[in-house]
């Protein structure tokens, strides 16, 4: 018998997918600054998340355009609304290198990215999480490199 409470195994489960799914999840403030960074994000990026949670997005990536993303997430924050950008858009939000061995035709990670309104129990949007799917392949077989 798990002398654990069902509760507490289930949050268990919870940051263990968080931390190893094959996608990344970042959760933004209003502000932009970091407060999740999973796994898949560490290992493609090459930052630790302790180097990211509680920093803004555009220190830790100064390439992004701020004004572009700002008018991305405002929908997401404003409307509650999801909002997307595809790698046909923008190659990439993060720099990150391509890791797949077989594959190297490309020197960055092609990217899918949605942005989803996290709501507090009121229901307001004081954050948002990104996904972060690798398009790498997608993008490749499209472009025919």
């Amino acid at each position: 018998m798990n002398s654990l409470p069902a509760e507490f195994e289930q949050f268990h489960w919870m940051v263990d997918m968080v931390q190893n799914v094959d996608l990344g999840l970042i959760v933004l403030d209003r502000e932009h600054n970091v407060q999740l960074w999973n796994g898949f994000m560490t290992h493609h990026s090459g930052i630790q998340g302790h180097d990211a949670i509680g920093k803004s997005l555009f220190d830790i990536f100064p390439e992004i355009p701020k004004e572009w993303l700002q008018l991305k997430t405002k929908p997401v924050y404003d409307l509650g609304c999801r909002s997307f950008i595809t790698w046909r858009q923008r190659p990439y939000l993060f720099k990150c290198r391509n890791v797949r061995p077989v594959t190297q035709q490309a020197d960055f990670m092609y990217q899918n990215i949605t942005l989803n309104p996290m709501r507090t129990t009121t229901g307001e949007v004081k954050s948002l999480f990104l996904s972060v799917q690798d398009a790498t392949s997608e993008a490749l077989a499209s472009l025919k490199i």
